[in-house]
């Protein structure tokens, strides 16, 4: 089956060539030349949610590629890089390392975001620490995901263990949603956008991972998650790789000099904020500033090396990886 950007040359060719313009067979050659690659597109309600839609900006680069969009959600992208449905897709360096100890191959070459989950309770709540909350039944995304991974660390290095000292319940993050709004959970560790959904709605943000890992290690963020993508993919196709490592680079870019971006409508909608919810809209710019990571240099590559260490003294880990998972080659 032909891709939707290979038809629409096709049409294009069929009206140019009433006036000698363009042959067919000079559009096949020029289609053939494209590099055809499946990309993240996250589902409704998520912040990958955006990508998509601004891969499309004027400002960005994507020449050279014949793309083709797979729908995905969190712990779901995942498996879609491993199963090679997905070409490129976010990934953070907890689950790279451990899925190469599985057989994988994958390597970071851009950033994603950084850490944007927060433990949030009810506003009536009597809860003030994650310590208060032991016991209690916290919501949050599937247990595969790097969310989740960076939670349990984070917990660690504040003496608690996150499967054990807590009742957990793993889910999508709609659900997890869900079991919170509904009083099925004490509390939820949620991500963008919708920890700052609740938060607008009253909700009191108790803790961020992110501020949790500051307060152990002193780094300054957290990274969450870059765009991965396998060695072998990355070496068969160099000049496709590092065209979109450069356009999610710009991206995030873009998201960083203009926040407010993200309140036009179509972005409200992708990210699935009812324009009802104003106050949710005005928070949400920084908020998703804040987290979009435009650093790609050695710093990251600490913070990367201290998150393996550091899951692995505390038993997250089996081990380090054997070969680097972290390239600044394609952005080169």
């Amino acid at each position: 089956m032909s891709s939707p950007l290979r038809r629409a040359l096709l049409k294009a060719a069929v009206l140019a060539a009433a006036g000698g313009t363009l042959s067919v067979r000079n559009l096949d050659s020029l289609a053939a030349e494209l590099t055809k690659v499946t990309l993240l597109a996250g589902n409704k309600g998520s912040t990958s949610a955006l990508y998509p839609l601004l891969l499309k900006s004027k400002e960005i680069d994507t020449s050279g590629l014949d793309i083709e969009y797979i729908g995905s959600a969190p712990g779901q992208m995942q498996l879609q890089l491993l199963s090679g449905a997905l070409n490129f897709s976010g990934y953070g360096a907890l689950g790279v390392a451990e899925a190469n100890q599985k057989g994988a191959d994958f390597k970071l070459v851009a950033p994603f975001d950084l850490n944007h989950s927060s433990w949030i309770v009810r506003a009536d709540s009597p809860y003030k620490t994650i310590h208060d909350l032991k016991g209690k039944r916290v919501a949050t995304l599937p247990i595969n995901t790097d969310t989740v991974r960076q939670a349990e660390l984070a917990a660690a290095l504040h003496g608690l263990n996150l499967k054990k000292d807590f009742q957990m319940s793993y889910g999508p993050a709609l659900v997890s949603l869900a079991l919170f709004e509904r009083g099925d959970a004490d509390a939820i560790i949620a991500i963008e956008p919708n920890s700052t959904r609740l938060v607008a709605k009253g909700a009191r943000e108790i803790a961020k991972v992110g501020d949790l890992w500051r307060e152990a290690t002193g780094d300054k963020s957290l990274f969450l998650v870059g765009w991965a993508s396998s060695d072998a993919w990355l070496k068969r196709y160099p000049a496709a790789a590092r065209t979109i490592a450069k356009a999610y680079f710009g991206i995030n870019r873009l998201i960083v000099q203009n926040p407010e971006l993200v309140t036009q409508p179509a972005f409200l909608d992708a990210l699935g904020v009812p324009a009802s919810e104003t106050r949710a809209i005005e928070l949400l710019p920084q908020r998703i500033a804040d987290i979009t990571s435009v650093e790609w240099d050695d710093s990251v590559a600490r913070n990367i090396d201290k998150q393996l260490d550091l899951a692995v003294q505390h038993g997250l880990l089996a081990s380090r990886p054997a070969a680097p998972i972290f390239s600044q080659e394609y952005l080169a």
